[in-house]
């Protein structure tokens, strides 16, 4: 069985962003950056109405939309 290669992804930072990383990285209990980042951008997608589950997106933005405002109506009666 082959291992499917994931997306590696390259971004500049500035000096002072690293830094800060490497801090919260240090203060937390994420074991690298990339860790951190990859923690971080999942917490993002979930505020943002996506469901992260075993790494495919679950949901799109304007479903979870459509759920909250039919949860919402359904509520109100």
């Amino acid at each position: 069985m082959s291992k499917e290669r994931l997306p590696v992804w390259q971004i500049p930072v500035t000096t002072t962003l690293d830094r800060m990383l490497e801090e919260a990285v240090r203060a937390d209990t994420h074991v690298s950056k990339s860790d951190f980042v990859r923690e971080a951008v999942r917490a993002r997608l979930r505020e943002m109405g996506f469901e992260y589950r075993y790494e495919e997106p679950v949901a799109n933005r304007n479903e979870v939309h459509a759920r909250r405002v039919k949860s919402s109506v359904e509520a109100s009666r």
